[in-house]
């Protein structure tokens, strides 16, 4: 097959300029490039902590707003701007804050007469500083060369020495629309069914899972009822007067001598069915209705195949990840509406191969780290720490954004000094003063006090790892006892002595893979279960033998315990498909997704169990109705099969460069899309052909063997 009837090159790009390195400055020299739009600024987190407050804090249970059971965060509401730049010409500007503002120009106070600024010619040092104790403070500045963006440093007073890049988002590039006014926008939508029930006031289907403000029509009278939120017509229909214990989101809403009103509530709920129920006085609502919530971002992304069951699969996963994906990306829109860690993790790559919307990655990283000083594990849970970090690398490989890498790189610092005084003796993670480790729901349990898991020493490695930033898998050391040597081990030494104790530690070789859990003793329980050696393979742990008693005794094996969760079923299958069996991994999703589907699932679940039939479907945490039905982790076909079906992966930060390496897996054609900063590539394979319209980045094809370059579709 001949290599130019298979690449086929595009031909446009829209950015202002392409990242060629992840190199990071100290230095605030300002950009002085007419073509970039001013956009606005502010200290790097505040607005993705900000913002995730908001959101976590209207989580809904019995009536009430809960908030996060871990520490929350507030925005500091000082922030001191600051870039230099070299004029060939005095140069006016406008300068715009959210909240008060001083301004310092070459080391003399000035003011911003009706928001405009004169600048003189020559070496010019600004620093502005921005006061706002109601939301993050924030700064525009546009000139016709001197703009806010990239260049500007920020900190948090004025002697701050250690200021980082300031943060913006391209979207926020008008002086009248503050980022702290930004909200998502949202249209009409009219239930597709209505029915007035005995004891019910109004009981209305909007036909697929939502998200939106609910809106009461035609309301007379005085008095007050009751709205239940649900995802299920049973859960929606199953009040109990005065006493609601089993739906978990209801609210109260009043009216007094209404005629005709609309109430519309102040908080967007997730729901597909809602429940009207009256409570006191004879109050009347004639009709209902939503504001629904459209997605925060365009979906880039897209997959179509020879199988009209997987498209239908596809199409389902990415309603339910836009569904998710709020001002920050929550675990599910009904209940948590929090956002965690391990589901994060696999939200961003989802969204990575659906929108590439990086901005709202970035933000839902800050949002889920907080602040210092650190003092519980992520989510109060000990391996959604150490996933963190695999989230913050995969997120600078795939963004390419080298203002993130150096601004988050402090606080990687403090957590990881935080997991370190959590670590036993010999350096393991062990569950300490009360940590909790959850590794998945499971049928068993998958941790006890009285040792130490594969499953965390894995990921405290690839924490590890991700601090020192090289290629650790190529570069294995010899073993060392804990803590000895001359001052502390570089980070990337750490997660290998880590990947040497796991592999002397937990592997047998009679089972033919690691085992679960090393007691305090010194041997090891005998429950072997899928976790550790699904990470094995994701992480390279295995030569080639292990790797194949691995997959043949116990990913392949059904007498191991299975998973039942699309959170783990997520690695799981990714496991597989990198070891290229894409047929199986294909046929998993058609089964376990297309299950869902066949109990008329609009939107994927928390846990699916193909043994449970009607009602039991909605339990969970002893729970009628406790399971989410839309959840984040729910949607990773979108991720398996733009990573693994069409094959596109970057390969150095931003896809600079990339490789493209498709494989059917029985279907018997494909095509789809994959946003990167850099332009979408697409890939259509048919009749043994494979056509790629490639990004400005380096990029290569692997297919039957070959490789081979692709074209650009744009240079600069």
């Amino acid at each position: 097959m001949k290599s130019e009837k298979m690449i086929v090159a595009g031909a446009v790009f829209s950015f202002c300029a392409a990242f060629s390195a992840l190199g990071v400055s100290t230095v605030a020299e300002g950009k002085l490039n007419a073509g970039c739009e001013a956009v606005w600024m502010w200290y790097p987190g505040e607005y993705g902590i900000w913002r995730g407050n908001k959101l976590q804090f209207e989580r809904l249970q019995w009536g009430a707003e809960l908030a996060p059971f871990w520490p929350s965060y507030g925005f500091n509401p000082v922030a001191e701007f600051s870039a230099t730049f070299d004029l060939a010409e005095p140069e006016e500007v406008e300068m715009v804050a959210d909240g008060t503002l001083n301004v310092n120009v070459n080391r003399k106070d000035c003011a911003a007469v009706l928001g405009k600024l004169i600048l003189p010619k020559g070496r010019v040092e600004i620093k502005a500083r921005v006061a706002n104790n109601v939301r993050p403070p924030a700064l525009f500045v546009n000139g016709k060369t001197v703009k806010s963006g990239e260049g500007w440093r920020v900190g948090w007073w004025q002697k701050d020495a250690q200021t980082l890049p300031a943060e913006f988002d391209a979207k926020f590039t008008c002086a009248e629309k503050k980022p702290g006014d930004w909200k998502l926008n949202h249209e009409r939508a009219e239930p597709v069914e209505v029915r007035r029930l005995d004891g019910c006031a109004l009981f209305a289907d909007f036909g697929r899972e939502s998200y939106g403000y609910l809106a009461l029509e035609d309301v007379t009278g005085k008095g007050a009822v009751r709205v239940v939120f649900a995802e299920s017509e049973k859960e929606a229909l199953d009040e109990k007067p005065k006493a609601p214990q089993d739906c978990m989101e209801w609210v109260s809403l009043a009216a007094k001598d209404a005629k005709n009103a609309e109430i519309l509530w102040d908080k967007a709920r997730g729901f597909r069915y809602v429940s009207v129920w009256p409570v006191e006085g004879d109050l009347s609502i004639g009709r209902v209705a939503m504001e629904r919530e459209l997605p925060r971002s365009p979906r880039r992304g897209a997959f179509r195949c020879s199988d009209e069951r997987v498209n239908q699969i596809w199409d389902v996963a990415a309603d339910t990840l836009e569904l998710t994906c709020r001002e920050i990306f929550v675990e599910g829109i009904k209940r948590d509406h929090w956002v965690w860690s391990g589901d994060v993790v696999q939200a961003l790559l989802m969204n990575y191969y659906l929108t590439g919307d990086w901005e709202g990655c970035r933000d839902t990283l800050w949002c889920v780290r907080g602040k210092d000083p650190v003092v519980t594990h992520l989510n109060s849970i000990l391996d959604y720490s150490f996933f963190w970090y695999d989230a913050v690398a995969t997120h600078i490989l795939y963004s390419g954004d080298k203002l993130f890498a150096e601004a988050v790189h402090p606080r990687m610092e403090s957590l990881i000094r935080f997991i370190e005084s959590r670590l036993d003796k010999h350096g393991r993670p062990a569950a300490r003063n009360g940590d909790w480790v959850f590794i998945d729901w499971a049928p068993q349990k998958l941790h006890n006090t009285g040792g130490v898991c594969a499953f965390e020493m894995m990921l405290l490695a690839r924490a590890y790892e991700a601090m020192g930033n090289g290629e650790w898998e190529e570069r294995r050391l010899a073993a060392h006892p804990w803590g000895t040597g001359n001052g502390e081990w570089e980070m990337e030494k750490r997660g290998a002595i880590l990947r040497d104790e796991v592999m002397r530690l937990f592997w047998d070789e009679g089972k033919g893979g690691l085992m679960h859990l090393l007691k305090n003793d010194g041997t090891l329980d005998s429950q072997l279960t899928r976790y550790p050696n699904i990470f094995g393979i994701k992480w390279n742990y295995f030569d080639e033998g292990q790797k194949s008693n691995v997959v043949e005794r116990i990913l392949l094996n059904d007498a191991v315990m299975k998973i039942q969760t699309p959170y783990m079923r997520f690695y799981e299958l990714e496991a597989l498909a990198a070891l290229g069996l894409q047929e199986k991994v294909l046929s998993e999703i058609k089964s376990y997704w297309g299950g869902m589907l066949d109990e008329g699932a609009t939107s994927f679940w928390e846990l699916y169990n193909t043994s449970e039939k009607g009602d039991a479907h909605l339990a969970m945490y002893g729970r009628p109705y406790g399971k989410s039905l839309c959840h984040a982790w729910g949607a990773s076909p979108i991720y398996l099969l733009g990573r693994y079906f069409l094959g596109v992966e970057p390969t150095a930060p931003g896809y600079a460069e990339y490789v493209v390496k498709p494989n059917l897996g029985g279907l018997e054609w494909m095509e789809g899309k994959v946003p990167t900063p850099l332009g979408d590539i697409e890939v259509t394979v048919s009749n043994g052909t494979v056509t790629v319209k490639g990004n400005s980045g380096k990029g290569t094809l692997i297919w039957n063997g070959e490789r081979m370059p692709i074209p650009p579709r744009y240079s600069p």
